[in-house]
């Protein structure tokens, strides 16, 4: 047991399946992995290290559904417009310029030490570069489903259209050998892949045993645009395709019809919702009481930084929970206790990793997050899980335990310098505005 972290009081929100909490014996880390949970103080290893939790909640990793790592080097760069200006206008000619591997790397970089910070343990990313994005997730120590993004128009690592399969191939051969990231195709949408793109990038995904990630059904204006060009809405377009399943993530799913989310449901296809990013885009609001009414697998997501603007996954599921509350006019919907499944073992579901994380079990890989509950905002406790989604922020994770090492200590990252990361990335920031008629502050 040499080795071995002990969590030690406090409470327990072990399972979220059954969003109970109890009060905390100890927890041992084993390696990678939890060799026991809750058990009584006897059974403490000698020699384990302890972390003392009295005061604090333990509970399973956040899971991130959906992130555009990178564009942490975007945020704020332009805000306030509908998606189509925002990406057009903004974001791709940005990223024509400014989005090498450098750029990949360090913006993944920063919004990974965000996102530990914040209690997330495994996110999923789609971007270009990524390799380099994979990279620095095992520089900072999270857990990643990493994908290469796929669009049949120019990007920065595939500058002349229809070259992603070669973009791909570089991709899967250059991606590193590490346990904490797997690979992963993304395909934009369905509105900038043909459906040869689409089947090809199936076909490599299940030859490879790979998760597909898109965007479906985010907007309106998409939903006009596939009926116009196919007589179908993304989600039929999508099932016509032979796309959805357990393989495929849909992300967004705001505009569906009930069709659609039969659709889903009766292919087990998973989604992730973003409702920050909805909400401040002007996307609308994913059905999402009706998705969990039918069965459909949904995880959270946060969306790019740029397009949120930050990667709190307290703040998206307290957003996601009043935005259920409001365009249903019911009270009840969308729970404290549901949003934090959502959050943990769903979000982990959909990414097809509910096995291994997602809750704590012994045998589970050790993906663990203590937040402390003596704060002001959050004195006093009544409901700990309904704290989690209304009253809890990310500033209030204390510590971060991802694969059996401890990358967030008192609140400050272990594995990397974070002071250095965010020279760097206003360094860049300062290239980017000279280049785009913007103005830095830093």
């Amino acid at each position: 047991m040499n080795g071995s972290i002990v969590l030690s009081g406090g409470l327990i929100l072990a399972d979220p399946s059954n969003a109970e909490v109890a009060p905390h014996g100890i927890t041992i880390v084993s390696g990678n992995r939890l060799s026991a949970v809750n058990v009584p103080a006897e059974f403490h290893p000698p020699g384990a290290r302890v972390i003392d939790c009295t005061g604090c909640l333990v509970m399973p990793g956040l899971v991130n559904g959906h992130i555009h790592a990178a564009m942490s080097l975007m945020r704020g760069l332009a805000d306030d417009l509908p998606l189509d200006r925002w990406l057009n206008d903004y974001m791709f000619p940005v990223e024509a310029n400014h989005a090498g591997p450098e750029f990949v790397f360090l913006g993944t970089e920063l919004s990974a030490i965000e996102m530990a910070l914040n209690g997330v343990t495994t996110y999923a990313d789609g971007y270009f570069h990524m390799e380099h994005a994979a990279a620095a997730a095992i520089e900072v120590g999270l857990r990643a489903i990493v994908a290469q993004g796929v669009l049949d128009v120019p990007t920065p690592n595939a500058p002349v259209a229809d070259s992603w399969e070669t973009r791909v191939e570089t991709f899967l051969s250059a991606f590193p050998d590490d346990s904490l990231v797997s690979p992963a195709l993304f395909c934009h949408s369905a509105y900038l892949c043909a459906p040869e793109t689409l089947r090809r990038t199936r076909a490599i995904c299940r030859e490879r045993g790979m998760l597909l990630f898109t965007h479906v059904a985010e907007t309106s204006r998409e939903v006009e645009e596939m009926r116009s060009r196919y007589n179908v809405g993304p989600v039929e377009h999508l099932k016509n395709l032979d796309l959805l399943g357990p393989n495929l993530v849909a992300v967004h799913a705001v505009h569906v019809s009930k069709a659609d989310i039969d659709i889903l449901a009766d292919t087990g296809t998973g989604v992730v919702h973003c409702p920050e990013s909805n909400m401040k885009l002007a996307s609308g609001a994913a059905p999402i009481t009706e998705f969990l009414c039918r069965g459909v697998p949904v995880g959270i997501g946060t969306d790019g930084p740029a397009s949120n603007n930050n990667l709190d996954l307290f703040e998206e599921m307290r957003s996601a929970s009043f935005m259920a509350k409001l365009v249903t006019g019911n009270p009840e919907a969308l729970d404290a206790a549901a949003v934090v499944r959502m959050a943990t073992l769903d979000g982990a579901r959909v990414l097809g990793m509910d096995h291994a994380i997602g809750s704590l079990e012994p045998g589970k890989l050790a993906d663990v997050v203590v937040v402390d509950l003596k704060r002001p905002h959050l004195t006093p406790v009544y409901d700990p899980v309904s704290h989690l989604v209304y009253a809890a922020r990310g500033s209030d994770v204390r510590d971060v335990i991802v694969n059996g090492v401890q990358v967030v200590e008192n609140g400050r990252i272990t594995t990397v310098d974070e002071q250095d990361v965010m020279r760097r990335a206003v360094a860049i920031a300062r290239e980017i505005a000279s280049t785009s008629g913007e103005t830095t502050g830093t």
